[in-house]
């Protein structure tokens, strides 16, 4: 399965603030994106910025538990992809990728394979697809390109290209040429850009620079305690698409 073009994506932290709620808002958002990650709830979530990182420690349940209620209480059906970190699954990849696959997911992303574990990166893209999943790659605009190429000949479901150091945080940096950089790196494949994204200027900003799928994260989780202020946000977000 793979995902339209243009798309929005969204990121949910699996069971937070609690398993009710985090169920009510996957029926929420359903027909206002394209695609879901999931996280999967870990105790050290250092690649997110301070608003996801509560969500992690606020989790009704912790590691794949977390994510088995995705099954338990109703498939969402529009390509859901597990985020986790790679250091939690080490020696059990299998089981991560056996838990995805139950939930109907397509994918798993370890935003810290490529920066801490690259020498995991042919056995995690070997369990992938063993198990019936594609490759989802992390990467930052720091990643080498050789590197970058490489990662966008395993076919992979998307490359993710962070935009800021972490998740929710803005910096003074020109993400619009990075963007354009990745684009021309990484040929068709889908294109993933995240972090710090609010407003649809900014949507159609970093589509026009060549991104696939745009991802929200941190502005929607702020607005959650508000259901219907969180699903106005993503109505207004999709604007910023062609």
């Amino acid at each position: 399965m793979g995902i339209s073009r243009p798309a929005l994506g969204l990121y949910l932290t699996a069971t937070y603030p609690s398993v009710r709620h985090f169920i009510e808002a996957l029926n929420g958002v359903r027909g206002l994106v394209d695609f879901l990650e999931i996280g999967i709830p870990t105790g050290n979530p250092k690649y997110d910025g301070p608003v996801i990182r509560v969500t992690h420690h606020g989790a009704e349940l912790k590691g794949l538990e977390a994510v088995k209620v995705v099954d338990d209480y109703g498939r969402y059906s529009r390509v859901p992809v597990l985020m986790g970190y790679v250091a939690d699954y080490v020696d059990s990849l299998n089981e991560a990728a056996s838990v995805a696959r139950s939930v109907n997911a397509v994918s798993i992303l370890f935003p810290d394979l490529i920066f801490d574990y690259p020498e995991l990166i042919d056995r995690y893209v070997e369990v992938m697809v063993s198990n019936g999943l594609r490759p989802s790659f992390f990467i930052s605009s720091k990643t080498p390109y050789k590197l970058v190429k490489r990662l966008s000949e395993y076919n992979p479901l998307f490359i993710y290209l962070g935009l800021y150091a972490a998740t929710g945080i803005k910096l003074p940096i020109y993400v619009e040429q990075n963007v354009a950089t990745i684009r021309g790196i990484v040929g068709d494949t889908f294109l993933v850009v995240g972090f710090a994204v609010n407003n649809p200027d900014m949507v159609k900003s970093l589509i026009k620079a060549g991104a696939d799928g745009v991802v929200v994260g941190t502005a929607f989780i702020q607005r959650m305690s508000n259901l219907e202020s969180a699903l106005s946000l993503l109505k207004w977000l999709r604007g910023g698409l062609p």
